[in-house]
């Protein structure tokens, strides 16, 4: 399913990082978390993908590589650039759905 998302290419300590903004829940399932990462990366040909999420405080929360959420958390995540992404992500196989019995 083609879905759109906010994202931010930000580079720390010369790395450079995509950032996507995803809902909260995303982040409940850390197979589907990762499933949106891969689905991402065609979009961020090189980068690593890291998801970002706003927890309930206000503050950023991010999913992906340790090392890469360190770097993220040093800077001001809200002052990135950001734009809009699309990209082709497919959860269906992740929710197995229980067969109805007639």
């Amino acid at each position: 399913m083609l879905t759109t998302f906010d994202s931010a290419v930000v580079t720390v300590e010369d790395k450079t990082i995509a950032v996507v903004s995803v809902k909260p829940g995303v982040f409940q399932n850390s197979f589907n978390a990762s499933m949106v990462i891969k689905g991402l990366l065609p979009a961020f040909p090189g980068m690593p993908v890291m998801l970002m999420t706003i927890d309930p405080k206000g503050n950023p929360a991010f999913f992906g590589r340790s090392d890469l959420i360190l770097l993220l958390e040093s800077i001001d995540i809200k002052q990135a650039s950001w734009k809009e992404v699309k990209a082709d992500i497919d959860l269906t196989n992740s929710c197995p759905m229980k067969e109805d019995e007639q």
